[in-house]
């Protein structure tokens, strides 16, 4: 799903994903990078480094950062901001 002028609505911690709520089309690495397995392949993201792919499936991540878009667009997020 694309965002509005690259913004993301949505950013919640690699080990706290919620695939069946949220469409995550980057991974941030945090402040000191990480590891993850992403789509059943293994990737390291470098400290402040995105990478740009849609999350199908991800495990591990300690330290990586998910940003994406709710689901149901229609709906929306009832927070400011998309917070929530």
């Amino acid at each position: 799903m694309a965002n509005i002028n690259d913004v993301n609505t949505i950013i919640v911690s690699a080990t706290s994903a919620n695939l069946s709520a949220h469409t995550y089309t980057q991974v941030y690495g945090g402040s000191a990078g990480c590891t993850a397995t992403i789509n059943g392949v293994s990737v390291s993201v470098g400290a402040s480094s995105n990478l740009n792919i849609v999350v199908n499936s991800i495990s591990g991540g300690s330290g990586c950062y998910l940003l994406g878009e709710k689901i149901n667009v229609f709906q929306g997020s009832t927070g400011l901001g998309g917070i929530n």
